[in-house]
């Protein structure tokens, strides 16, 4: 058992929708029902009725409910109380993709430690809709969204200014020794943005099948464990191609995107100097 399956098994305990729960936990389908069965064979009982319609929680699913808050809350209160970035001690609260997290976010965190030194952040993992609606409600300070010029975003995205903190793209990723050979695609599930992107720009492949994946970490070792090709943020993997683990096939321009940051209406001071530092940022290289 893991924490976000916990976090799983609420989120489908409060909507009674696998569709819905799984788009807000940023993940297919048939990934938040593998998640859920791991939690239930641990926990030797079954928690959600999938034979119902609408699904509801069994007796089981109701008694662990309030005991699974109960783990959650004292875990957040343990992290409150001995991280330096908790929200408690001023830390700003930022969402974001999971490929942004490991790949954008920390290169951006050491920039601006540069400009604040004393800067801290709670991030907390949200896909594109999930991200839009905290930050209208302001109930994030801010977000890093990923954009594309023939995708749209979110409509709540629109009556906010972006400042652009980064570029990638996506990339087509495969096994060294794999050449022209048919291989299943692994790719994001189309319910995230970068799925759409895939879905909207794609390229031919030689495949047998797409697989759709809710973390491109997922499709990612995939790859690496030589179980076919994937669609990925280049930033993600050209570590792995750097040193020979992973190939590049060579592809046309289109998959190109640009890594935004957002900030909320009722943002705290400092989440709102860190969103004019970066556009700061950007308005001095556009005038170099």
């Amino acid at each position: 058992m893991n924490i976000e399956q916990l976090r799983d098994f609420l989120r489908i305990a409060e909507s009674l929708n696998l569709t819905l729960a799984a788009e807000q936990r940023n993940t297919s389908q048939s990934n938040l029902s593998k998640r859920l069965r791991a939690l239930e064979d641990y926990l030797g009982r079954i928690l959600i009725d999938r034979r119902s319609r609408p699904i509801s929680l069994t007796s089981a699913g109701e008694d662990f409910v309030p005991k699974a808050r109960q783990i959650l809350s004292e875990i957040d209160m343990f992290k409150g109380a001995s991280v330096p970035w908790s929200l408690s001690e001023g830390g700003i609260s930022i969402v974001m993709p999971h490929s942004a997290l490991v790949a954008v976010f920390p290169q951006f965190k050491e920039w601006l430690s540069r400009e604040i030194p004393s800067i801290y952040f709670a991030p907390r993992i949200a896909n594109h809709d999930m991200a839009a609606r905290m930050l209208a409600r302001s109930e994030t300070d801010l977000a890093i969204v990923t954009r594309h010029s023939r995708v749209p975003i979110d409509e709540d995205f629109a009556v906010f200014r972006p400042a652009d903190i980064a570029t990638d793209r996506l990339v087509i990723v495969e096994p060294p020794e794999a050449r022209d050979a048919v291989l299943p695609l692994h790719v994001s599930h189309p319910l995230t943005y970068i799925g759409q992107i895939w879905q909207t720009c794609r390229l031919d492949l030689p495949v047998t099948e797409e697989v759709p994946h809710g973390m491109a970490a997922d499709i990612r070792a995939h790859c690496l464990a030589g179980r076919g090709r994937g669609v990925l943020p280049e930033s993600l993997v050209e570590a792995d191609v750097a040193a020979g683990r992973l190939a590049m096939r060579p592809i046309t321009g289109g998959l190109d995107y640009t890594i935004s940051l957002f900030c909320a209406p009722h943002a705290s001071r400092r989440a709102k100097r860190v969103w004019s530092l970066a556009a700061e940022r950007i308005s001095r290289r556009n005038e170099a």
